[in-house]
């Protein structure tokens, strides 16, 4: 399988190999071939949009451009976890966090999911946290605007 579509189940996709993906989802974990950013852009593209589209939306909402969330659709937002030009770089969907914890012994951060699923990260803390933050503003920014009337 080449190609993933993103559902509210996704919790997360993170490289594997070189050319595969590893995507948790609340009950399975797949192995896709191909890697996250491609993952990405695919499902921006079937929602009627590319990922350039897509990080121009954030821009246009935010203001960022750097390690910007990504509105795969209305009710889905991803944010990457370092710059998305990495190999290393996965990809978080905001509505399925609990928590962004640190974990001392093994240096790392660890995410908890909705289905108690704990996935670590070689990300730090702030980094992940600062992510969740704008993932947090650009959702909210959307909520208010489909609240405006035109």
């Amino acid at each position: 399988m080449n190609n993933y579509v993103i559902s509210n189940n996704t919790l997360a996709i993170i490289p594997y190999l070189l050319h595969y993906s590893i995507v948790y989802e609340v009950d399975k974990i797949k192995i896709i071939k191909n890697i996250p950013l491609n993952i990405i852009n695919y499902n921006c593209r079937i929602h009627g949009s590319s990922y350039k589209g897509r990080i121009d939306g954030t821009y246009n909402l935010i203001g960022t451009y750097y390690k910007s969330p990504v509105i795969i659709d209305d009710n889905i937002i991803f944010f990457p976890t370092t710059s998305p030009r990495l190999k290393k770089c996965s990809w978080i969907n905001l509505d399925n966090i609990i928590t962004i914890n640190y974990n001392k012994v093994n240096k790392c951060s660890v995410i908890n999911f909705i289905n108690n699923k704990n996935i670590e990260f070689h990300t730090s803390f702030n980094i992940l946290n600062n992510q969740l933050l704008k993932s947090t503003l650009l959702s909210a920014k959307i909520i208010k605007n489909k609240g405006q009337k035109v």
